[in-house]
């Protein structure tokens, strides 16, 4: 049987997490942004450290809007940014939603749909951003935690 397992509060912490916002022009070349923020961090002296992160932000307002960021966690702090980068030395969202997913990754999205599912029978609210870190990947299936932030 397939699950996809739900735990609440849980708290996501990354450390020197780099982060490049995606204009929805750029939304067809997902691969060579990763690439170049590859380059940029080894660029750097810096290497990268543990999985590709995407943080989706929803915009607050009559329209809301996705932003849509790709993070990596690095070993060290990047003293000279170029332009579209930021960097925290530690980020740390606290309250989260979880989910577990392993399995086909044309599924994965599955898992964000029983996190909204699950707040809104246990009457949680959530602020709209949802962090999706791709743990391991091959040709087929995948692993993938997603925190959801709550308010």
């Amino acid at each position: 049987m397939r699950e996809i397992q739900v735990a609440e509060n849980k708290t996501l912490k990354l450390t020197n997490v780099l982060a490049r916002k995606i204009d929805a022009s750029e939304l067809g070349n997902l691969g060579v942004i990763l690439t170049q923020m590859q380059n940029f961090i080894k660029s750097h002296s810096a290497m990268p450290v543990g999985p590709v992160i995407q943080c989706v932000k929803f915009t607050s307002g009559p329209n809301p809007e996705p932003q849509i960021y790709f993070m990596m966690q690095v070993n060290q702090l990047i003293p000279r940014l170029e332009p579209g980068y930021e960097q925290d030395a530690v980020l740390r969202v606290k309250g989260c939603l979880y989910a577990h997913f392993t399995g086909p990754m044309d599924h994965s999205s599955l898992a964000s749909q029983k996190l909204n599912i699950y707040a809104y029978e246990h009457e949680i609210e959530l602020t709209g951003t949802a962090y999706s870190i791709y743990v391991n990947q091959d040709s087929e299936n995948g692993v993938m935690d997603v925190f959801m932030e709550t308010k």
